[in-house]
């Protein structure tokens, strides 16, 4: 099992921005993914080849309603296809999360 600690992403509304030719990233989730790859670096996680669990606990940054789909997946998947720590987000078999106690941060954990 791999188990990350990374800073909470921009929710899945705020990734992408259409221009006038093309969609593309957001500033703020090009900014989260360069300090999310810092954090990746740091903890020099493993490789799962295959099929995989990913379970991402969400830190709730305020008591307002949000959707917790919308932060915790997309994201997150994408940031560790990127890294080669999974191969493909299209091999999860199971994907869960919750939210936790407050804060700024995602543990997530992968595993066979």
């Amino acid at each position: 099992m791999i188990e990350l600690k990374l800073p909470r992403p921009p929710s899945l509304n705020q990734l992408w921005r259409s221009g006038r030719r093309c969609v593309h990233r957001s500033p703020e989730y090009v900014a989260w993914l360069e300090e999310a790859g810092w954090h990746l670096a740091i903890q020099r996680p493993g490789k799962i080849t295959g099929h995989y669990k990913l379970h991402v606990d969400v830190e709730r940054p305020d008591n307002r309603r949000r959707d917790l789909d919308g932060v915790a997946f997309k994201a997150i998947s994408d940031l560790l296809v990127h890294h080669g720590i999974i191969r493909d987000d299209s091999d999860a078999i199971e994907i869960s999360a919750r939210w936790t106690d407050h804060g700024d941060n995602v543990t997530v954990r992968i595993s066979t």
